[in-house]
């Protein structure tokens, strides 16, 4: 995969038009993910986590965590080792994994707790 800023240093305005676009692509695919792992358009968006703390495996909040943890340790490969293995997977699909799951964490926690006193 080829990088899509190239090697060049980025502008300001560079920088936040890449935010943008990353966002955009993560929102895509959250979309996607959210109806296949949570039965459709309707369906509960945490239940992917909850179904963890009802089977008691551990609590929602610990299920993002995990995940997370595990987008992080094919990225710490990616770094040591500047490839991946899994070529379908790319280390992009991992950021933006992260991404996902980071906004679902914020928004399990917003939904769950008062976002004033956290």
């Amino acid at each position: 995969m080829s990088n899509p800023l190239g090697n060049v240093p980025l502008t300001l305005e560079q920088l936040l038009e890449h935010h943008k676009s990353i966002c955009q692509e993560a929102l895509d695919i959250m979309e996607k993910k959210n109806h296949d792992y949570c039965g459709g358009d309707n369906g509960d968006p945490f239940a992917n986590f909850t179904r963890s703390e009802v089977m008691g495996i551990c609590t929602a909040e610990q299920g993002f965590l995990v995940r997370i943890c595990d987008k992080l340790s094919r990225l710490t490969t990616f770094v040591n080792q500047g490839t991946l293995k899994v070529h379908n997977e790319s280390y992009s699909d991992a950021v933006l994994d992260i991404i996902n799951y980071c906004v679902l964490f914020h928004a399990y926690t917003c939904s769950k707790y008062d976002p004033d006193d956290h």
